[in-house]
C-alpha cells in the first residue's frame, strides 16, 4: 500500500499477546483434555454407567475415589433407548471426544483469523485492507457451521458409533450463533468497503 501508515495504538500490543496466550493456551488444553479421555478410555468397561434422566442420558466414570467424571447428552441427540442396547464407554467417549475436539477447533480458528486481524494492524496496514475483510469473512462463517453443524455431527457420531440406529435431529441449531456470525459478515462487507476505499484514495495520491 502506498498510503500513510497506520501506526497501532500500545492497546494493540497487549490483546495481540492476550490472544496469542489464549491460542496457544487453547491448543494446550486439547491435547491435555483429549489425552485425558483416552487415559480414561483405558479404565474397564464395567466402570462406565449410562443413566436415563428425564430430558438427558448421564454417562459418568470414577476417576478417582471421590471423583466422577459426567457427560451429559439430551434425548434429542441420544435416544432413550435400554442401556443394554449400547455400550456406555463408548458413548461416554464419543459425546465427550466430539465434544471437545470440535468447540476448540472452532474456538482456535475464531481466535487465529482475529490474532491475523491484529497483527497486521501492528505491522504498520490499515485495519480496512482486503486480507481483514477476508478474514472477518471467515470468521463470521466459521460460528455459522459450528452453530449449524456442532450438535448435527454429535449426533451422527452417536448413530454411527454408538447406538447403529439412524435418527438425525435438526434441533439443535444455535439461533445466536447464527446471528453473532451474520453480524460479523455484516462487518467484513463494512471492512471490506473499508478497504476499497482506501485503495482509492492511496490510488490518487
Amino acid at each position: 500500500m502506498n498510503g500513510i501508515e497506520f501506526k497501532a495504538k500500545p492497546g494493540f500490543k497487549r490483546m495481540h499477546n492476550t490472544l496469542q496466550i489464549g491460542y496457544w493456551g487453547a491448543i494446550g488444553l486439547l491435547i491435555a483434555f483429549v489425552c485425558f479421555d483416552i487415559w480414561i478410555g483405558l479404565k474397564p468397561q464395567e466402570l462406565f454407567s449410562a443413566e436415563k434422566g428425564i430430558a438427558h442420558w448421564s454417562f459418568s466414570v470414577p476417576i478417582w475415589d471421590t471423583v466422577t467424571k459426567s457427560v451429559l447428552v439430551p434425548f434429542t441427540y441420544f435416544q432413550p433407548i435400554n442401556p443394554d442396547k449400547f455400550d456406555a464407554k463408548t458413548a461416554y467417549l464419543v459425546v465427550s471426544l466430539t465434544n471437545t475436539v470440535l468447540a476448540f477447533c472452532a474456538y482456535l480458528y475464531s481466535i487465529g483469523q482475529i490474532r491475523h486481524i491484529i497483527g497486521s494492524i501492528l505491522s504498520g496496514s490499515s485495519p480496512f485492507v482486503l486480507a481483514n475483510a477476508s478474514r472477518l469473512r471467515k470468521l463470521g462463517i466459521a460460528v455459522i457451521l459450528y452453530s449449524l453443524l456442532a450438535k448435527l455431527i454429535l449426533n451422527i457420531m452417536i448413530c454411527l458409533l454408538v447406538t447403529r440406529i439412524f435418527s438425525i435431529n435438526l434441533g439443535g441449531i444455535s439461533l445466536i450463533g447464527i446471528i453473532i456470525g451474520i453480524l460479523v459478515l455484516f462487518v467484513s462487507e463494512i471492512f471490506k468497503y473499508g478497504a476499497l476505499l482506501q485503495e482509492e484514495h492511496d490510488s490518487t495520491i
